[in-house]
């Protein structure tokens, strides 16, 4: 529940609950950041180009009553740039930003790195942290990171069970009024199975489908269902430990993706709900560049790659597993547990990659323990990961440069690190000026093959008839929840 010290999409949906005082949102047709449904009133450029400027909306409060003003912000971007704070994305955050100012309560001034950077609104829209709550704190370490008294959201955290569920209950302070809805519950359900017996029985209102239950419950009575592409939908890759002796070769890499067939795995698992991706932008995004290779199902190019790289299969057995200077050809996949999905890419991964020689141990690890390897101890071969897309594709570099906080496989490109700076400062910032730079990007990323690009999935959810959400938009229905209400009045 502390929004410094993660970024992963699971603990953001806890978050975005109990805190929700960011500056600007996404206009859901449009998808341009504006301040109608943040605490912004307005939003200034100074003429050098250097310092933005917002004014607050008035009356803004903590759920405490505590005003919530540009201290909050001042105070949240200072921890943000605290080297004592395990805030990850820091390094990218400082590219953008080089100080943060409160001349008043209603007065935010970001005082930018650089005149025209493009992503200036995305960047600056923070969602603060309550100054009054954390100033005296450990922000790494202390009881507000998992119980918070205080928040800004429409809904407040008010039971957490490890492994069971998360209740939430209006914030009568919100500064869109208090929501209609009482109460948020989030179920922990650990097997997607169990939470789709659940959904039929209307133990819960609201799911994300796996694609074999989209027919099903598509004529299930007093429910309604929903599919789209959304900007932000992100896609689904197997990713290589850089820093792994085996995979620091391009040549096994390179092996791998071929001897993976996407094909299969889309119409299997996903049952078509969802679109190849090559590269590490979606065709949803105005930035996606659809010349980039694809690297498609061949085993017999996997098998000619690993034969350069040196690795051969035993003379005695032709279809055993490949072996280097003694060394068998071994490989770890690790996934989540409970997400069917990255279980069954695993299963395909590790029969095709035998396939061609190549022995894998598929491992599945709770959450924490999951991003705990992947971010901390970084002890893994393969992973089966995903990543969502914001509307400015700058947000990649903390991804993609040279020792970003979320560039997990070791990655590193000094021409990908220095497009990345060219393509956030292109004079008028227009999206067709900033495409070639996105679009070089890609291809060069594609060509050093650090995932498996395997697909960018179609967003398929279902709501019980009671629950009025608002209407499908490009951003889908996950928008203003606290304006959804019950037909029934419960």
């Amino acid at each position: 529940m502390q929004p410094l010290l993660t970024t992963d999409n699971a603990s953001s949906s806890f978050q975005s609950l109990h805190y929700n005082a960011y500056l600007n949102s996404v206009n859901p047709e449009t998808l341009a950041l504006e301040c109608r449904d943040g605490t912004c009133e307005s939003s200034s450029l100074s003429p050098d180009g250097k310092r933005l400027t917002y004014k607050l909306k008035p009356n803004l409060v903590w759920s405490d009553g505590t005003p919530l003003t540009s201290a909050d912000y001042k105070f949240t971007f200072e921890k943000m740039m605290d080297p004592k704070v395990e805030y990850r994305p820091r390094a990218l955050t400082a590219t953008a930003i080089e100080a943060v100012e409160a001349p008043d309560p209603l007065t935010v001034v970001f005082v930018l790195k650089d005149p025209g950077f493009c992503p200036a609104l995305l960047f600056t829209n923070i969602n603060p942290i309550p100054k009054h709550i954390f100033e005296n704190l450990d922000i790494n370490d202390n009881p507000q990171n998992l119980k918070p008294t205080v928040g800004s959201g429409p809904w407040l955290l008010k039971e957490w069970v490890k492994d069971s569920h998360a209740i939430f209950e209006a914030n009568e302070r919100f500064r869109f009024g208090r929501p209609n809805f009482d109460r948020y519950v989030i179920k922990i359900v650990k097997d997607q199975n169990i939470e789709y017996s659940m959904f039929k029985a209307g133990e819960i209102d609201s799911i994300s489908l796996r694609a074999e239950q989209w027919q099903e419950a598509q004529s299930l009575p007093n429910v309604t269902t929903y599919r789209y592409y959304s900007p932000g939908s992100g896609y689904t890759y197997i990713g290589f430990n850089l820093q792994h002796q085996v995979l620091s070769d391009l040549r096994v890499r390179r092996a791998i993706a071929h001897a993976i067939d996407r094909k299969s795995i889309i119409d299997r698992i996903r049952l078509g709900f969802a679109r190849p991706v090559n590269s590490i932008i979606t065709p949803s995004s105005w930035a996606h560049d659809p010349t980039v290779p694809a690297v498609d199902y061949d085993p017999a190019r996997a098998n000619q790659l690993l034969e350069e790289a040196g690795w051969r299969r035993p003379i005695n057995n032709p279809q055993g597993t490949r072996v280097k200077d003694g060394r068998e050809l071994k490989l770890r996949i690790f996934y989540n547990t409970g997400n069917k999905d990255r279980e069954q890419i695993a299963t395909v991964a590790q029969a095709n990659l035998k396939q061609v020689g190549i022995e894998s141990e598929i491992i599945a690890e709770e959450f924490s323990a999951f991003l705990n390897r992947v971010n901390q101890t970084k002890d893994f071969e393969l992973i089966i990961l995903g990543w969502t897309q914001t509307l400015d594709p700058n947000s990649g570099r903390s991804i993609w440069t040279t020792g970003s906080g979320q560039n997990s496989i070791g990655y590193s490109n000094p021409r990908v690190d220095e497009l990345y700076d060219q393509a956030a400062k292109v004079p008028g910032c227009k999206e067709s000026d900033r495409q070639p730079l996105y679009a070089e990007i890609q291809r060069l990323i594609a060509a050093d093959q650090p995932y498996v690009f395997l697909y960018e999935p179609e967003s398929l959810l279902a709501l019980h008839n009671r629950i009025v959400p608002n209407p499908l938009t490009k951003i889908g229905i996950s928008y203003r929840i606290w304006e959804w209400y019950s037909r029934t009045g419960q």
